[in-house]
């Protein structure tokens, strides 16, 4: 629907800068979701400060964390349906608006009295977003053409890194000087911003069904039916499950790391988030358009690389005795990690079409979500009783095992892109030759 003759006429981005710059309705909404992104990130370095301060245990600082990803499973694979049946644009307008009365709401659980309403306004939040999450997943791919798949993930991804690197520095010293009430603020109205930049676009494929949607148990099922028949999808499905389970328990040891064993502050996870954005973002913007380049097969293998890079950085984690080599390791994940979402969600993009991309994207996430809940929480609860050092082994484990099976599951021929896709990659050389 409304599809843009400028997009299909001009050539292909050649890097983020570009695509960004030459793609007006892309940008908008890339910038209202790095804003309102960086609001939630501000306000997380915040309830797990305050959580931590009135309850002093991981395990809590675990459940919370565990509560922003449950609604993933819960909620998210019904928000990839409504995504391919409704307006893309309405529910992303929806949400923001939800999502800023929600963020102020954090303002009644800043005490221990209050505290427990920490965990209903975290799960109603997460879910909230998650259903968000779906509706811009489905949409903004249109925005850009098939050949700029791999920018569009990037440049979300960057989206992210960016928030983090601002949103965890900014949160850790508004909170070290002004408390917790002002990040929440702060969340707040960058979900007003974002409403507003999203206002203003109106292209792309803001529906998925053409005809007649069938009843919603009947989508999700054959959305599933989807994910299970094509086996690059399957694969990936499976690759981010088993990942997951190592990825969501470093969040809890990090925020154990920064705040009891390198005791840098209520602030703390901020340095950590702030690491983590500032490298991965530079790296991406630099490593994006060779990755756009590259082979379809050698994309494949670079997720399973980044894996183990990332898994054999996490694994190191809880060896250094200060706050720097602690950073330096991060920092190290990062630089692996960064390279994995651009490859792994292009190839998804490349095997989903617009009519069911809403709910393969949100089973995509359904499972990272519910991995890294189980996660958040087992770390949360066996911090105490294995350590870090040995959980963080255990974790990196967890994350480097998938990538070597990949990369020989893809060295044997047991999982491929679909023909498509090779297909489009050699129209795309063919285009760029003189």
């Amino acid at each position: 629907m409304d599809a843009s003759p400028r997009i299909e006429a001009a050539p292909p981005a050649n890097g983020l800068v570009g695509l960004l710059t030459g793609n007006r309705d892309f940008r908008r909404l890339w910038l209202g979701n790095l804003i309102s992104v960086c609001g939630g990130w501000f306000s997380a370095v915040a309830v797990f400060a305050m959580v931590y301060e009135h309850s002093g245990a991981a395990l809590a600082a675990g459940a919370t964390l565990a509560l922003r990803y449950l609604p993933g499973l819960l909620i998210g694979p019904w928000g990839g349906v409504l995504a391919d049946r409704a307006d893309r644009r309405t529910i992303m307008l929806a949400g923001d608006a939800v999502l800023a009365v929600l963020a102020l709401s954090f303002l009644l659980a800043d005490g221990p009295r209050t505290l427990w309403l920490v965990y209903p306004l975290t799960f109603l939040s997460a879910g909230a977003g998650f259903v968000f999450q779906a509706a811009r997943s489905a949409w903004m791919p249109s925005l850009v053409r098939p050949e700029e798949y791999v920018l569009y993930s990037a440049a979300v991804q960057v989206n992210g890194l960016l928030f983090q690197a601002v949103g965890g520095l900014a949160g850790a010293a508004v909170i070290g000087l002004l408390g917790w009430r002002w990040a929440f603020v702060v969340n707040a109205l960058s979900f007003a911003v974002s409403f507003l930049l999203t206002a203003r676009v109106k292209r792309g494929d803001r529906r998925g069904a053409t005809g007649p949607a069938p009843g919603w148990a009947a989508a999700f099922r054959e959305g599933v039916r989807t994910a299970r028949r094509v086996r690059i999808i399957a694969a990936l499905l499976w690759l981010e499950a088993v990942f997951c389970l190592g990825l969501g328990g470093t969040i809890t040891a990090m925020t154990y790391l920064a705040l009891h064993v390198h005791d840098l502050g209520d602030g703390g996870t901020g340095w950590f988030y702030a690491v983590q954005g500032t490298v991965g973002a530079v790296t991406l913007v630099a490593l994006a358009p060779r990755l756009q380049r590259m082979r379809p097969r050698a994309r494949l293998a670079v997720v399973g690389l980044s894996c183990l890079g990332e898994g054999l950085c996490t694994a190191l984690l809880g060896l250094p005795a200060s706050a720097a080599g602690a950073l330096v390791l991060w920092g190290c994940a990062a630089l692996a990690e960064v390279v994995y979402g651009p490859t792994a969600i292009a190839a998804l993009l490349a095997a989903a079409g617009n009519e069911t991309r809403g709910r393969v994207m949100s089973l995509w996430s359904a499972v990272a979500t519910t991995s890294l809940a189980v996660s958040a929480f087992t770390t949360g609860a066996l911090l105490g009783a294995l350590g870090h050092r040995t959980l963080l082994l255990l974790l990196g484990t967890l994350m480097a095992a998938p990538g070597a099976i990949w990369l020989a599951a893809l060295a044997s021929g047991r999982i491929d892109l679909p023909q498509q896709e090779h297909s489009g990659h050699l129209h795309g050389e063919h285009r760029k030759s003189p």
